[in-house]
């Protein structure tokens, strides 16, 4: 396993993810001799600075994590860890995490990586765009030719869908959503986001799940809660890093989702406008768009 210990005093971010769902449950740090009684004896080990040892979980709870599998990111420098959790309690990212501020550190001292900004003629019009790698996932900032002199623009935070934006699902509103924002933009001057975690960020493969589940009657919400994850996985935070980088101080949203709003407001971004992401329904997506509008609050 190829690891770069180089980094941070020979320590690197180590997330323990239990098995079946996304719920991380431990983030700490590892150096190699960690890393090797971790594998060796397939127990969660983590290397504690305060006290400068190895330092395993469930030393005072008798909570131990077992491991399943351990995997590398592709920039080598953070390990993801599933796990099974034995016992009866669990140390959760938040507050009561015994390593809440390494979680805080470890973002802070991994910004996103930045791209230059290089121009894009598309059937829309001409744009702008810029990449930022955020570990392996990768968003596009999509700007209008004017963006950088506009005090207002129209912004869309597009989630990804690559089988509505690519293949034109009739599933889902994403494709016409993603359509409407880029003729806005072109016409009127602004920038799309399009943020990369499909499925509400569970991932193509779950959301294929998710999809034949849909298909033996299983709504878009109840589909995601039977494959163990949340109704909604996303997080945003690379969406603020972007937001911050362009210089955004105000906006007119694109959006029908009210968790977006209140998002982008909790930055200190003023909205001085909402713009309805309203699009043609069809037979197949109606039942979708209903979900969202009655169990998820958006302005339908």
């Amino acid at each position: 396993m190829n690891i770069d210990f180089s980094k941070m005093g020979g320590l690197v971010p180590a997330v323990a993810q239990e098995y079946g769902s996304n719920e991380v449950l431990m983030v700490g740090f590892m150096n190699q001799e960690a890393l090797s009684l971790t594998l060796k004896t397939k127990i969660v080990h983590y290397f504690s600075r305060s006290k400068n040892r190895i330092w395993k979980k469930g030393e005072t709870s008798g909570n131990i994590q077992k491991v399943i599998d351990v995997k590398v990111d592709c920039d080598a420098d953070t390990i993801l860890l599933i796990i099974e959790q034995v016992g009866n309690s669990a140390c959760h990212t938040g507050a009561k995490s015994c390593f809440f501020n390494s979680f805080d550190e470890i973002q802070s001292n991994n910004p996103l990586i930045e791209s230059s900004v290089a121009d894009l003629p598309t059937k829309y019009g001409k744009f702008k765009v810029k990449a930022y790698k955020d570990g392996c996932q990768e968003h596009l900032a999509i700007m209008s030719q004017n963006f950088f002199d506009l005090d207002d623009p129209i912004v869309r935070i597009h989630s990804e869908c690559l089988t509505g934006d690519t293949v034109g699902s009739l599933k889902c509103d994403c494709s016409n959503q993603l359509g409407l924002a880029l003729e806005l933009i072109a016409k009127e001057g602004g920038l799309v986001i399009y943020h990369r975690q499909e499925g509400r960020n569970i991932g193509l493969v779950n959301k294929m799940n998710a999809y034949k589940l849909q298909d033996e009657g299983y709504n878009t919400i109840e589909a995601n809660l039977k494959l163990g994850f949340k109704e909604d996985e996303r997080d945003y935070s690379a969406v603020g890093f972007i937001l911050k980088d362009l210089k955004v101080l105000k906006m007119k949203i694109v959006t029908n989702n009210p968790v977006k709003i209140e998002f982008v407001q909790a930055l200190g971004i003023e909205i001085t406008k909402r713009v309805p992401a309203i699009t043609a329904k069809n037979r197949h997506n109606e039942h979708y768009i209903q979900v969202k509008k009655e169990q998820m609050g958006h302005m339908l």
